[in-house]
């Protein structure tokens, strides 16, 4: 997960990001099958943004409410996490509206760092 915050940490906010995004979720699902669960729900959120604006211009804001939106879920889920916490996360991945601002509650690590070790919305490492 860590590189997949990292890579998207340094994208723009644009609707392409969104696209690669989800591409490199279908290349992770297939390499990582124990994993595949995850990588498909995480593409969910991001396939709903890109439907939403087919074609249409994004307004700015609301571009970068999605992207940190996204970026903040990435950065709050743990592969090493116990099985009722991954459940958890699938459940709140499977919820997650990118366009939705009370989204950023429910995309915030912040809450689900208090028990358990990952990546902190700064991409660094934090410790179980």
């Amino acid at each position: 997960m860590n590189d997949l915050y990292h890579w998207l940490s340094g994208q723009h906010h644009g609707l392409q990001t969104f696209q690669l995004f989800r591409q490199k979720l279908t290349t992770l699902a297939v390499d990582e099958p124990n994993h595949k669960a995850l990588y498909t729900l995480l593409s969910l959120p991001a396939a709903r943004y890109i439907e939403a604006f087919d074609e249409e211009p994004v307004p700015i804001s609301v571009a970068d409410r999605a992207y940190d939106n996204l970026l903040r879920l990435v950065a709050s889920l743990h592969f090493a996490a116990p099985a009722e916490d991954q459940l958890n996360d699938l459940n709140r991945i499977a919820a997650t509206d990118l366009l939705d601002p009370s989204s950023e509650r429910d995309c915030d690590p912040a809450p689900h760092f208090s028990s358990r070790g990952g990546l902190g919305i700064d991409g660094r490492q934090r410790l179980a």
